[in-house]
């Protein structure tokens, strides 16, 4: 591949990232509607703030420009756990950042194990934990899809050359 393709594969990939980079995609899915509305009042000057009233609907609202979830575990219907399944069907790299009330729902290590958050936080009050934790996933998603645009790629201007 020459440098000049290269080159512009590159200049792709980051006019790319520059279009969401302003105001990243984040879904926060939570039956409770005082804990959405606190959410969306925290995060939307950061963030483009999708808001889901149960797990059904934040499995829908997730979509390929989501660089984020906020999840709550227990709700009414189908929980989070769920919900965390199903996104990872279809957007397995987006992550997910389980944030609830309720610690004694599950072993926390058993969680961690079988559904594979990016994190897990307590609705305790601290919110500079979440937000820390959204930059971190947000930043790691970025890189992610970044790495995978550029692999892609290079494979399909290997394919043109030969």
């Amino acid at each position: 591949m020459a440098f000049k393709q290269l080159d512009a594969l590159l200049q792709q990939v980051v006019a790319a990232q520059r279009e969401q980079a302003e105001h990243p995609r984040i879904v926060v899915v939570d039956d409770d509607p005082g804990m959405r509305r606190s959410l969306e009042t925290l995060l939307r000057g950061l963030y483009q703030v999708v808001l889901a009233s149960g797990a059904t609907e934040g499995v829908a609202a997730v979509d390929g420009d989501t660089c984020a979830v906020v999840l709550d575990i227990k709700m009414k219907g189908y929980d989070g756990f769920w919900a965390s399944t199903e996104i990872r069907k279809k957007y397995p790299d987006v992550p997910i950042i389980f944030y609830s009330a309720w610690q004694d729902l599950k072993d926390p290590y058993a969680v961690i194990n079988e559904h594979h958050p990016f994190g897990y936080l307590t609705k305790d009050g601290d919110t500079a934990r979440l937000l820390d934790m959204l930059e971190s996933a947000v930043r790691m998603h970025r890189m992610t899809l970044y790495n995978k645009k550029l692999v892609d790629g290079l494979l399909r201007a290997r394919r043109e050359e030969g």
